[in-house]
């Protein structure tokens, strides 16, 4: 399989994980009577093994640490255990509250605690890459581990086969990786001709999907766009040098240690828009810049 269409899978296996997610959170319908509460049983242990799978399918192309393969199959096997045990039938039984407080627990919650060590531990250009993340526990924590273990590593981009690039140095430049098509050359002349305070900036450029990893705004920026007519931005900002400066991003709201923020755009100002982005990021000259002000 050629690298695009391995990273083009991987989004596509993240956008089902979610899904499956999000469709394994029962309601109170789900409870009606008998027939009802056996049918959601079936689809809770069939979102679970294709969740399996597709996180399984990551662990494997992308030599997630071995520690996360090993706990991720203890945990799917002691879920699938205890939902066909007597005991969930029990738990079935009291109805909906109770197995809403079991898929929480186990599946869809997250740990603030652990959300917070994995943006301190997976940005880009970090020389201790993953250290101090806490194990995921449930298994959104685990999706969330092995979808932040991916898009912050800088090996991710490189592997992605070069289109062109714009050298500053040994190591320093501008590379579009991906796919050779209008649009991602359109991205890639317009930063070249933009003043983005970026000493290296990998993007990756696929028919429906964009991820740019930008060293240098706010130590590293990951920005992931969803190319639609109505297309989707998301950003992650690794280190806020200037609270100021980085509360005039559009679609900010998070603005503390880190920045975090989305918008939607139409796609004819979707480049325009992504430039303004990563012209306004604060860098570590902010911060100095900031602190001689005060």
């Amino acid at each position: 399989m050629n690298e695009n269409k391995k990273i083009e899978q991987f989004f596509d296996y993240n956008l089902k994980i979610k899904k499956l997610l999000n469709d394994i959170i029962p309601t109170e319908m789900d409870f009606y009577d008998k027939s009802y509460r056996t049918k959601y049983l079936t689809k809770l242990l069939k979102n679970l093994e294709e969740i399996e799978s597709y996180i399984s399918l990551i662990i494997n192309d992308y030599d997630i640490p071995n520690n996360i393969a090993i706990s991720f199959s203890s945990k799917i096997k002691q879920l699938q255990k205890k939902i066909n045990s007597f005991s969930f039938v029990i738990i079935l039984r009291q109805g909906y509250s109770s197995v809403l407080d079991f898929v929480h627990s186990n599946i869809t919650y997250m740990r603030p605690e652990f959300n917070e060590s994995v943006k301190n531990g997976f940005y880009g250009y970090h020389p201790f890459y993953g250290e101090n993340v806490l194990n995921p526990i449930t298994i959104n924590e685990f999706a969330h581990y092995v979808h932040s273990y991916v898009v912050n590593n800088q090996d991710f981009y490189s592997k992605a086969p070069l289109v062109k690039q714009e050298k500053k140095g040994p190591w320093q430049g501008i590379f579009l990786r991906g796919k050779d098509n209008e649009f991602g050359n359109d991205l890639y002349n317009k930063i070249l001709n933009t003043n983005i305070l970026s000493d290296r900036m990998d993007i990756i450029n696929l028919d429906k999907k964009v991820i740019i990893m930008a060293r240098d705004l706010g130590h590293s920026t990951v920005i992931e766009i969803d190319i639609n007519e109505k297309s989707f931005v998301k950003y992650f900002i690794s280190k806020n040098t200037n609270k100021e400066k980085n509360s005039l991003l559009k679609g900010v709201y998070t603005n503390d240690k880190f920045v975090i923020g989305s918008f939607e755009v139409d796609k004819e100002n979707l480049i325009s828009d992504l430039c303004h982005l990563m012209e306004g990021i604060a860098t570590d000259r902010d911060m100095v810049f900031h602190r001689i002000n005060k």
